[in-house]
């Protein structure tokens, strides 16, 4: 009895490095098993971590249009303080042009006609007027008659055009909240707070479906995995495999699986939610991103793609262990 309890105590149990060889070794030897377990891995992660972010980038824009429809926002009052100053010298500028077409003399006969199209780049007055998105201070044919005889008034007429850009720029601005609102409701975003409560919890249920039948595909197929290695299992244990050393070898497979799936899982939700935000909402999905709230989703769906894959192998795992060997060796291949 003695002599059984010193050898069992000599028992000589293999290092993880080698646990962690053969585990690699395996999945190169299944590839097309573990891309399907991957796969399934990559869809469940890129879906979860697409709706966090997704999510997360809602709540950056309307957080920030409650922020800029704020009245002491101190953004906002800097561009209204601008547009009222545009508006002054707008209104400044036209006046003048209006007086000196008032007070211009006829234009010598000699004077070249002025062409707008050689002052703006080849456009013509109708085309300028679209650029301002309003009306010019007089009509195009009194502007060319008023350059053609006083050719310096067409630096204020430059000047007005440029102010009057800029002002067009500055409302736009001013009225992005707004028309980012009417965007986001347009395409179904919740506004008001029992709205976006309510979607919250339906978007909790559906990322709680997705994980399910993605922890059922990954059990699943690390069960076929198990039933394709009778034979392997059997003859490792004929060798001297312990029972902890064949749950490490399934739970290192399917760690490794998991972290591949889970980085990729990762990467392409990400660019989903990026570019379905940008499709929809244009460069406003990107004002005020939380970006420590997108990182924490990203930490949250890692950890949740390494419980799934560990944990859809647990079972699996242990299956294997309480294998008999003989009973293993006879299964067919």
């Amino acid at each position: 009895m003695s002599k059984q309890k010193q050898n069992v105590a000599r028992q000589i149990k293999l290092p993880l490095s080698k646990a962690i060889e053969i585990a690699w070794k395996s999945i190169r030897l299944r590839l097309s098993r573990s891309m399907l377990v991957t796969s399934a891995i990559v869809l469940a992660l890129a879906f979860l971590c697409s709706i966090m972010t997704t999510e997360t980038l809602v709540d950056g824009m309307r957080q920030w249009t409650q922020e800029m429809q704020r009245p002491d926002n101190e953004a906002v009052k800097t561009l209204k303080k601008k547009r009222d100053t545009l508006d002054a010298e707008i209104k400044s500028l036209e006046g003048d042009i209006r007086k000196a077409a008032q007070y211009a003399p006829p234009a010598a006969k000699d004077a070249t006609p002025f062409d707008p199209k050689q002052a703006f780049n080849g456009d013509d007055w109708d085309a300028v007027k679209e650029s301002l998105g309003g009306p010019l201070p007089l009509a195009g044919g009194d502007l060319n008659k008023l350059l053609t005889s006083e050719p310096e008034m067409l630096k204020s007429v430059k000047l007005l055009i440029d102010k009057s850009i800029e002002r067009q720029a500055v409302r736009r601005e001013i009225n992005l909240p707004e028309d980012l609102k009417a965007v986001m409701l347009s395409k179904g975003v919740p506004i008001e707070p029992k709205e976006i409560e309510g979607n919250r919890i339906q978007t909790r249920w559906v990322m709680a479906l997705a994980l399910l039948v993605a922890f059922v595909g990954i059990l699943n197929a690390m069960l076929m995995s198990v039933t394709e290695r009778f034979r392997e299992i059997g003859t490792m244990k004929c060798l001297g495999a312990l029972d902890g050393f064949i749950v490490k070898l399934f739970l290192l497979e399917s760690l490794f699986q998991g972290t591949v799936g889970t980085l990729l899982g990762i990467i392409v939700g990400l660019g989903v939610s990026f570019g379905m935000a940008a499709l929809s909402f244009g460069g406003a999905a990107f004002y005020h991103v939380l970006w420590d709230q997108v990182w924490t989703n990203v930490l949250i769906t890692l950890l949740v793609g390494m419980v799934l894959s560990v944990g859809g192998a647990i079972l699996p795992a242990l299956q294997a262990a309480r294998m008999e060997p003989i009973a293993a060796m006879r299964v067919d291949a």
